[in-house]
């Protein structure tokens, strides 16, 4: 099946990938199993990334490092427009942020501490909330943040 191929190809890159972003609705295709979020996630991270973030829309993000030490964000609430793009501007933020705090290197996101996991999805989160509070995919610039 075009599914299970897709799968396996997927488990191939996430072996060589340091951090995976992925929706609670991505995860639960990736793996259909009927198994909690938590091993879900459990199950990427064992696959290689140092770093796994689990966006949950309007309930926030959850960041899980390699020992599963959890971060958790909440969502920025605003007036909701239009949610595309809005997937995009979180991962933007998050690389955008870790760069700015010489952390998105191989060697430092695999110590990556929990305070700068937290600094970048909270900066994440808060430009996704400028983009879903804009019609069509509208992400802020820097000075908006």
């Amino acid at each position: 099946r075009e599914t299970d191929r897709y799968r396996a190809r997927l488990g191939c890159m996430l072996e060589q990938t340091d951090i995976v972003k992925v929706s609670d609705e991505d995860l639960n295709w990736i793996e259909p199993a009927p198994i909690s979020m938590k091993e879900k996630v459990q199950a990427l991270l064992k696959a290689g990334p140092a770093v796994v973030i689990l966006t949950r829309g309007g309930d926030g993000a959850v960041g899980i490092l390699g020992d599963g030490t959890e971060v958790r964000v909440p969502a920025a609430t605003v007036e909701l427009s239009d949610t595309v793009g809005a997937g995009d501007t979180f991962n933007a933020g998050v690389l955008a942020r870790l760069s700015e705090l010489g952390q998105l290197r191989k060697p430092a996101l695999r110590s990556l501490s929990p305070e700068m996991l937290k600094e970048a999805m909270s900066f994440a989160a808060k430009a996704a909330a400028v983009t879903v509070s804009r019609a069509g995919a509208d992400p802020p610039w820097a000075g908006e943040l």
